[in-house]
């Protein structure tokens, strides 16, 4: 009797439960719907040319917005509206659908791949160092920093660059973080640092547009693998994410990808020559 007065207190519970699973389920299967209905998309950027670049108007462009508006487009989504969002604080909006991409260079990473999904690489390229002119520290690697504790370095925190400092061998206390790209090399201007370290196109459109004489790029940075960017999705976001890949295979194989990509100086063939599964299996 006991049980059969359980069994009927908990089925209202279980019911519940099941039709807040099932009504999940559905909002995540319809994001892509739900994005076509509004007519836009949020997507995280960063502001790092020729990653990402927010115009003065508010205009998002940049190589991995580019690609993305593309792609959306050939999906019935028309409009990007940007959300500049720290690199650090991608994943967390994204999980918390503050965005519903970031398109931004943010590097296909196992640990990142452990709370949300990537499409296909859309971006790859090698990393740098900004040094003082003469380079009088003789720094190449991220192992020259770590085996001098003289020598301090800046990048922006959760970027790929502090992981791989860290990983070889440069201890946190040599790693000062900048707000903004700009602002890092102005610390090392100033010489309140000694290595400023992003990716290698970032870096040097950061350079060129410098023009400081005294300022010299380090590149590529020995020892360290070439990066590969995707457009990054929530975690629930499956279908949606399948329906990108297969927009950006169509971009990729119409040749319009490369006519994106390669005024900003990326290659297409070294995009084209790695996977999702070469950094994240399973993804």
């Amino acid at each position: 009797m006991l049980k059969n007065k359980f069994s009927k207190a908990i089925a209202p519970i279980m019911l519940g439960v099941m039709a807040l699973t099932i009504s999940s389920g559905s909002v995540f299967a319809d994001t892509l719907e739900k994005l076509r209905k509004q007519g836009y998309a949020t997507v995280a950027v960063a502001n790092e040319p020729p990653y990402s670049d927010i115009k003065g108007d508010g205009y998002v462009s940049g190589a991995a917005p580019d690609v993305a508006r593309a792609v959306m487009k050939k999906l019935g989504v028309p409009e990007l509206k940007a959300k500049v969002v720290s690199y650090g604080s991608m994943i967390p909006a994204l999980m918390a659908r503050r965005v519903d991409m970031a398109t931004s260079g943010l590097y296909i990473k196992p640990k990142r791949c452990e709370s949300i999904i990537y499409s296909e690489p859309d971006l790859c390229g090698a990393e740098a160092f900004a040094v003082a002119k003469g380079n009088p520290f003789n720094i190449k690697t991220y192992e020259d920093i770590g085996k001098n504790p003289k020598v301090t370095m800046t990048t922006c925190a959760g970027c790929a660059e502090e992981a791989y400092a860290l990983e070889r061998g440069v201890s946190p206390d040599q790693i000062k973080v900048f707000t903004d790209p700009p602002s890092g090399i102005k610390m090392l201007q100033q010489g309140r640092v000694n290595v400023f370290a992003l990716s290698g196109l970032g870096t040097k459109n950061l350079l060129e547009k410098m023009n400081d004489p005294n300022l010299e790029l380090v590149m590529p940075v020995t020892g360290v693998p070439m990066g590969c960017a995707g457009a990054a999705f929530n975690s629930e976001d499956t279908a949606f994410r399948a329906a990108y890949d297969k927009a950006l295979k169509e971009l990729k194989e119409s040749g319009e990808f490369a006519k994106i990509i390669e005024p900003y100086g990326f290659s297409t063939a070294a995009t084209l020559s790695v996977k999702r599964d070469d950094f994240c299996p399973g993804n």
